[in-house]
Parts: structure tokens; C-alpha cells; sequence
């Protein structure tokens, strides 16, 4: 699986959304992959965690279904719409399933951040989308919520593994900095993930560093990461002779 997570940064005044994943797939560790794809919008992303069996086709197809029809394209389909409208086309896919094999569960072991701005309610959001067997089988969503171990400004989602183990390191790091009950998050759930990627606890995370910001000003911004004398961009090492001018680099 994976460990991606989206918050809401708050510094100097200044709000922004930001979306973090490793890079690494199992059963084998391959570490290059993309776990945050932005959506051709320009406002929004859509992340997962889970099986790749089932969460790389519907990715694909979520981006695919942005990029065809105009109304999303163009965003005159409000990002709540949107979030909709991806939601019947995951549901869509599932039945075009048949003749599973045995070691294929049937219920999709997959979850998707659908994180952006939206230009109608003025405001961040913040969706999980996944699959629901107690309501008929289907996929569905929940929004991000506060932050319920301190204050009300910090919001925040993760999926994939070890949840429970990021959330308690990162109530730890807000502790030691005195902002558990006091102002929003900063880069504070990034520095859990890299803690995380680096450790040797935690064998289905791993790899390189994905970090996506979004503005209110309607845009969806990658960041290189150089770390460790490497540089990547969402899961991908880059070549030496790549020049990503495009995005900004973070070193760490």
C-alpha cells in the first residue's frame, strides 16, 4: 500500500493546500510511482492508497473523464459536482468487473484523496472517496474533519498504512513544538512521512518523496524534491541531465 496525506498549511497569513506520498509499490518494493496525479482542471488532485489492482486503472480513468468533457475541464462543474460526477464513474467501472481470480478480492481495497480548491465555496476541500459495502457496495466519500487532538484549524487526511502510527508521531511533533492546541498545520505531517520513508519499520512505505501544492489562485503546483543527492518528481528519480523547470524544488 502507501501512506499519502493532505492538509491544510497555514504560515504568515497565508492558506494552502498540501498533498505528500511515498513512492513505493508492493507486493515487491518498486519505488518510483506516482501516487498523486493532478487533475488537467488545474484546481484539484486525486491521490490513493490501497491496491494497485484496482486504484491505477480508476486514477487513469478519473483524469481521463476530467480531460474529455469540457464542463469539468473548464471547471464549470464546481469542484463539489466534480467529486460527484468521479464518484459515479468509479462506480460505473465496478461493473465492467468479471471472472475474478481467486487471490482479486472483490471488495476494492483502494482509496482516493480528491483534495483542490473550489472556486464556488471559496474554500479548500478535502474528500476521501471509498468503496462502502454496508451501503448497497458502492464507492462513496467523507470529508476531511478537524483535527480532533487540539484545535479546530488544523484539518487533515491520511490513507493507507499505518495510519494510526503517523497520526500518533505527529501529535508527538505538535506537542514538542506547543501547537497541539494552537494554530494550523504547517509542514509538520511532511516531516512525519519522511520520518516514516526512512525508517525500517514500515516496509510498504518507502521511496522518494511526492509533495503537491494547491493555490487559491487556481493552481496545482509538483515540487521536486532533492534529497539524499537525488532529485525526483512524484515518485520518478529524474536524470542527471533533466531540468523539471516548470516546478520549484524543495531540498531537504
Amino acid at each position: 500500500m502507501t501512506l499519502t496525506m493532505a492538509w491544510v498549511r497555514s504560515t504568515g497569513g497565508i492558506e494552502e493546500l498540501v498533498i505528500a506520498s511515498d513512492s513505493r509499490l508492493r507486493p515487491f518494493a518498486w519505488d518510483a510511482a506516482p501516487k498523486i496525479m493532478p487533475l488537467p482542471r488545474n484546481d484539484s488532485v486525486i491521490a490513493f492508497a490501497g491496491s494497485t489492482f484496482y486504484a491505477y486503472p480508476m486514477m487513469i480513468q478519473v483524469v481521463n473523464t476530467v480531460a474529455s468533457w469540457d464542463k469539468a475541464l473548464n471547471r464549470r462543474q464546481p469542484l463539489e459536482e466534480l467529486k460527484g460526477h468521479l464518484i459515479r464513474v468509479l462506480n460505473r467501472m465496478l461493473e465492467e468487473m468479471n471472472d475474478l481470480p481467486p487471490e482479486i478480492p472483490e471488495v476494492p481495497d483502494a482509496f482516493f484523496l480528491l483534495a483542490g480548491f473550489s472556486w464556488k465555496s471559496q474554500e479548500f476541500q478535502l474528500w476521501t472517496l471509498h468503496f462502502d459495502s454496508g451501503r448497497g457496495g458502492a464507492f462513496t466519500f467523507r470529508p476531511a474533519s478537524r483535527w480532533k487532538r487540539g484545535n479546530q484549524a488544523k484539518v487533515l487526511a491520511i490513507v493507507g498504512d499505518h495510519v494510526a502510527e503517523a497520526k500518533a508521531r505527529l501529535t508527538e511533533m505538535l506537542k514538542e513544538l506547543g501547537k497541539l492546541t494552537s494554530g494550523g498545520f504547517d509542514m509538520e505531517p511532511f516531516k512525519v512521512l519522511s520520518d516514516m520513508v526512512d525508517s525500517h519499520e514500515y516496509d510498504t512505505i518507502g521511496g522518494h518523496l511526492q509533495l503537491v501544492k494547491i493555490y487559491r489562485h487556481l493552481q496545482v503546483v509538483p515540487f521536486v524534491i532533492e534529497r539524499n543527492g537525488v532529485r525526483s518528481l512524484l515518485g520518478r528519480p529524474l536524470l542527471d541531465y533533466e531540468q523539471p523547470d516548470r516546478f520549484p524544488t524543495v531540498v531537504m
